[in-house]
């Protein structure tokens, strides 16, 4: 996988976790517990989008392009 490469197959948490950046990405799309609640963990990037009615194309360019610039740039 190259560095920064974000697909909707990953737990939100592992997202997090490894890109703190997108923490910002989750909150302004409205994703509840998507900074490390339970669900976060057990939930992949694909659900989360499909629970929360985002378009995941678009969140997963977003998670990219926050995870690209690092820390604190998001």
């Amino acid at each position: 996988m190259p560095l920064h490469k974000i697909t909707g197959d990953l737990k939100v948490a592992d997202v997090v976790r490894r890109w703190p950046e997108t923490a910002q990405v989750f909150r302004a799309r409205g994703c509840r517990d998507s900074d490390g609640g339970w669900t976060a963990r057990i939930m992949t990037v694909r659900n989360l989008a499909r629970m929360e009615g985002i378009d995941l194309a678009s969140l997963l360019a977003d998670l990219n392009g926050a995870a690209r610039q690092g820390p604190g740039k998001a």
